[in-house]
């Protein structure tokens, strides 16, 4: 799951170079259906993780287990991805900043 989540952010990243090489709408609307299918196959990943969420280390400065770095990469990515959809979302609607 951690592989292939981080080869999901690399097709992502590949994306986001071809939108800035070539900003036009049809771009933009492939690009938003490629982030939102890799939206929805880490929610997935995110929910449907059987591997160990919280280290087994406490740390008495947060009063906490902080995450594993596996569940991280996969919590980081779903975020990460989750906020490029957004962009994406409000290029199409006129709200660009690219």
């Amino acid at each position: 799951m951690v592989l292939i989540s981080i080869l999901l952010d690399l097709i992502a990243l590949g994306g986001y170079f071809l939108v800035t090489a070539s900003a036009t709408q049809p771009i933009f609307w492939l690009l938003t259906i490629v982030e939102g299918v890799i939206v929805v196959i880490l929610v997935g990943f995110f929910f449907s993780y059987r591997g160990k969420r919280r280290s087994r280390f406490y740390d008495p400065d947060i009063g906490a287990r902080p995450y594993t770095v596996r569940f991280s990469i996969i919590a980081v990515s779903l975020f990460v991805n989750g906020a490029a959809l957004f962009v994406y979302i409000m290029a199409i609607r006129g709200n660009s900043i690219f």
